[in-house]
């Protein structure tokens, strides 16, 4: 890799980057040599001693500069940088390897991730294995102006057809790309089946883009299910159908999903009918805070609740209004709890930590001068691995609690 742009940091801002942290965000910067252009490219990375840290690709649109790709780690050891097709061409046949330590793919599981970022040394690049296809989310300027490449050699790594590449709206915005999505090897054959843990979905490359199939909450999917035989569920922000059809499959006696988008309501209908599970499951399409408040005011009550929300902090700067948001979502979604009855509900922020996620609900529970009690804290799948270094990429935390009667 030919790295014209050399970025130099501050003084006393390195040590992360010699233990291996793959992002530098802009204030780190003491300046950036070379011909950058509009939209930076290759870089090398540099302390204030010219002691070369790593190589990746400098953005002068993102908060995250750089996403170093390859780390030098000692001085004692030369450095060359690599071409960015070489590197993830060997990274992403390692994070095959990876799932396929994991027991991935397996008759009844054919949708997981098969690369995901920093967690697997390819920052801004994405995989998911969605049965017969591939769908790339992409995350960097770097990755989005190898889409191509990128496809083919997802393609050539997995041995499929079909691979589309995403541009989502919140990688729009940071990185300076556009939104969208394109079918690059292969054409889209239309709606084709997925299996999650024996449940069968309906998925195909328009799906990823206006509804994603989030794989990260697998597991947790079939956790909650194990608790909610012989119960009515709500499903607060359904999507496609997941955490609900895993409980009506395990025998919940009925599940309410709502979802405020026509297309996830419509999937997860279809979803449902799949499954033969259409009598148990009641699909209702509009807004989550709404449609609690109406059903407090309507004294409806619901011996277990999921409550699944977007991303409200999509960036340091959202932290506070997200936690406000999530307050008062979790208090109605409390006070919608049958007295005995358990609560599972998420936050996919990496700006939320643990620690705030359980204040934002003990503050939840005190609105209802009730105590709150946490049962058990999960994460995200082993499929979506972060980098010991970098914690940020920690993104799913999934608190299951009770509510004192």
């Amino acid at each position: 890799m030919t790295a014209a742009i050399r970025v130099v940091l501050k003084r006393g801002r390195s040590k992360p980057f010699w233990v291996g942290h793959p992002w530098v965000f802009s204030g780190a910067i003491h300046r950036v040599d070379g011909a950058v252009g509009d939209m930076g490219g290759a870089c090398v990375v540099v302390d204030e001693r010219d002691n070369v840290l790593g190589s990746g690709f400098y953005n002068p649109h993102s908060k995250i500069a750089v996403r170093i790709l390859e780390h030098r780690r000692s001085t004692e050891r030369e450095f060359e940088p690599r071409a960015l097709m070489d590197l993830a061409r060997q990274r992403l046949v390692a994070a095959v390897e990876r799932r396929q330590t994991l027991g991935l793919p397996s008759e009844d599981t054919t949708a997981y991730r098969v690369c995901h970022g920093e967690g697997d040394l390819l920052g801004g690049l994405v995989v998911d294995r969605m049965g017969p296809m591939a769908v790339i989310h992409l995350q960097s300027r770097a990755m989005y102006e190898q889409r191509e490449a990128l496809a083919r050699l997802v393609a050539d790594v997995l041995d499929l057809s079909s691979v589309a590449v995403v541009v989502g709206e919140a990688t729009s915005k940071s990185e300076a790309i556009p939104i969208g999505c394109e079918h690059l090897v292969g054409s889209s054959t239309g709606p084709t089946e997925v299996r999650e843990l024996g449940v069968r979905f309906q998925i195909d490359s328009a799906t990823a883009f206006r509804t994603p199939f989030h794989t990260e909450q697998r597991e947790n999917r079939r956790r909650f299910a194990s608790l909610v035989n012989e119960q009515v569920v709500l499903d607060l922000f359904c999507g496609a159908g997941g955490f609900g059809l895993h409980a009506a499959a395990l025998g919940a006696e009925a599940v309410v999903g709502v979802d405020a988008s026509e297309p996830a309501c419509t999937l997860a209908k279809v979803n449902a009918a799949r499954n033969d599970l259409s009598a148990r499951i009641d699909i209702h399409c509009g807004d989550a805070m709404v449609f609690l408040k109406e059903a407090r005011a309507q004294g409806r009550t619901w011996s277990r609740i999921v409550c699944d929300p977007p991303a409200f902090a999509r960036g340091r700067g959202h932290v506070k209004d997200a936690l406000k948001k999530l307050a008062r979502l979790n208090t109605l979604a409390m006070a919608s709890l049958e007295p005995g009855g358990l609560l599972l509900t998420c936050t996919g922020s990496p700006h939320i930590s643990e620690e705030a996620f359980v204040r934002v609900l003990t503050d939840a529970g005190h609105r209802l001068r009730r105590g709150v009690h946490v049962h058990s804290v999960w994460g995200q799948a082993p499929d979506h691995p972060f980098a010991a270094v970098a914690p940020e990429g920690r993104t799913l935390t999934a608190t299951l609690v009770s509510v004192e009667s």
